[in-house]
């Protein structure tokens, strides 16, 4: 994905077995040897997308093995970013399809990185096997599921409470339990948090430093340490079980509101037309 990488052959299913946990065992070996991609390592940086024009054509995704790679859009001074790590996946931007607004994707790799690339291969051992596609859609959608509630932390009023359930969210896939409690070992700086749950710096650090101080500490190397007392303000903050009020069930209302007025409307012209053949037929009975 940058222009120092090395590529090796590799079997995709030696590499990442968990892409192909459902096949039968009496199946695994033909579909081990189906499945070959390229080992792609990168150095740390900005990353391009791998090969030239016809590689790339060939790629269906990419499937971190180890590493860091932070993927992030913008408008203006403000981003969103979003951190992969292994067995997450990386498609290639959407190129010509990508919205009007927001700059270019970016892809940065934190550490070095090594990745599969799934190729045609691939998608012909998933003819056979489904469940090898099955498996990276099901990745796909639980990160997408990851960056949703990124997004709905940022609507929350208060500036600490989105600090913290930032933090808390990033450590339900980068965290490790300790006797203190859950450490995050991303090195996030106050500006780069405070673009993640939409903040200034300056109210990051005001936030951490007085309001969040019995919840979150910062380790020698940079690290998050999220304490016990944080975990009961994430449950005040956001409760588990609570019903939640959909927003698509106030836009289904409204579109069936349209669509009635619309039936409505059409069977009034309907009956308009009907009213006029009746006039019409009345005149010529009566001539």
């Amino acid at each position: 994905m940058a222009a120092a990488n090395s590529v090796t052959l590799g079997l995709v299913l030696d590499l990442d077995p968990g892409l192909g946990a459902s096949i039968p065992n009496e199946q695994w070996e033909r579909a081990r040897n189906a499945c070959r991609g390229s080992v792609v390592r990168v150095r740390r940086g900005r990353c391009e997308p791998p090969g030239d024009a016809a590689e790339r054509e060939d790629l269906l995704a990419l499937v971190i093995l180890e590493g860091l790679l932070c993927r992030e859009v913008g408008i203006r001074d403000r981003h969103v970013l979003e951190f992969l790590g292994p067995g997450d996946v990386v498609q290639l931007p959407a190129g010509h399809r990508r919205p009007s607004l927001g700059s270019n994707v970016g892809l940065t790799a934190a550490t070095e990185l090594v990745l599969v690339g799934l190729r045609t291969s691939f998608l012909h051992a998933a003819a056979r096997w489904p469940s090898l596609l099955a498996e990276v859609q099901q990745r796909l959608e639980a990160q997408r599921q990851r960056l949703a509630i990124q997004a709905a932390i940022v609507h929350l009023p208060r500036a600490e409470d989105r600090v913290l359930l930032t933090l808390w969210h990033l450590a339900d896939t980068w965290g490790r339990v300790t006797p203190d409690g859950t450490l995050l070992p991303l090195p996030l700086t106050h500006d780069v948090l405070g673009q993640m749950a939409a903040a200034r710096r300056s109210t990051v650090t005001l936030a951490l430093s007085s309001k969040l101080e019995d919840c979150i500490t910062r380790t020698e190397d940079g690290s998050w340490l999220l304490t016990t007392a944080a975990e009961a303000r994430v449950q005040q903050i956001a409760p588990d079980g609570r019903r939640q009020h959909l927003l698509g069930a106030s836009v289904m209302l409204r579109q069936l509101t349209r669509e009635t007025r619309d039936e409505a409307r059409a069977l009034r012209g309907q009956a308009a037309q009907a009213r006029a053949r009746h006039r019409a037929a009345t005149r010529r009975s009566t001539c």
